[in-house]
């Protein structure tokens, strides 16, 4: 059987590199947030709905979709799981009765304030081997979400 690729080695594909490292990184966040009762992508609504609240006048369902880049349906399915555990506040818009919006309840706001040193921690000790390029790589990764 003859290899497919046009890469001798499967290290070689920048993509299954990322792939790679993604599963990793999230693994040790998810192993971590276990400690405080979130999920990763909880996690991540969450302190995203959390920050958006500061900055935006309205957060819907869409605009959370849109600034985490995942999926609507992932989205709403979530944001009812954090709505239950008291950590969201869904309510419909009174100017459109279409949109969701949503906002962090106190309790919400404080799981936020427990969770997000946490990630922090993982993402340092993490990306540490990038050192004096982290900036630089950040930088890349903002150019490959702006295409």
């Amino acid at each position: 059987m003859n290899w497919m690729s046009k890469f001798d080695d499967p290290n070689e594909s920048t993509g299954f590199l990322l792939w790679r490292v993604s599963q990793d990184w999230q693994r040790t966040i998810t192993k971590e947030l276990s400690e405080v009762g979130l999920t990763h992508v909880q996690f991540v609504l969450l302190t995203a709905c959390d920050y958006l609240v500061t900055t935006e006048s309205h957060v819907t369902q869409k605009k959370l979709a849109s600034f985490t880049k995942i999926n609507i349906m992932m989205v709403s399915d979530v944001v009812r799981t954090l709505q239950t555990k008291g950590l969201i506040e869904r309510s419909k818009n009174p100017r459109d009765k279409r949109e969701i919006l949503l906002t962090p309840t106190k309790e919400g706001t404080e799981k936020v304030k427990v969770a997000l040193p946490i990630v922090e921690r993982v993402d340092q000790t993490f990306f540490e081997v990038l050192k004096q390029d982290q900036t630089n790589f950040n930088k890349q990764l903002l150019e490959l979400l702006d295409r």
